[in-house]
């Protein structure tokens, strides 16, 4: 059975724990890999370009980030 079966297999929920433990996995040894060079260049744009949001604690800026990400699923 491939991975790819394997995860159309899961609910979202499962989906989401797997993600959970992928990122775990690979940020406790981030030496191991490296992020593409257009990373560096969102970056460097968003520090020259700061957001105009207001800060939100951690729990707000989480939710926040979740609701927009739902309404991306949602239009497409």
């Amino acid at each position: 059975m491939s991975l790819e079966s394997m995860l159309a297999g899961l609910t979202s929920s499962e989906k989401l724990a797997a993600m959970d433990i992928l990122w775990r996995h690979l940020s406790a040894k981030p030496g191991e890999f490296s992020s593409p060079d257009w990373h560096g260049d969102v970056l460097d744009a968003r520090v020259a370009q700061p957001s105009t949001r207001p800060r939100l604690p951690l729990d707000a800026a989480v939710e926040d980030v979740r609701d927009r990400l739902n309404a991306r699923r949602t239009q497409g």
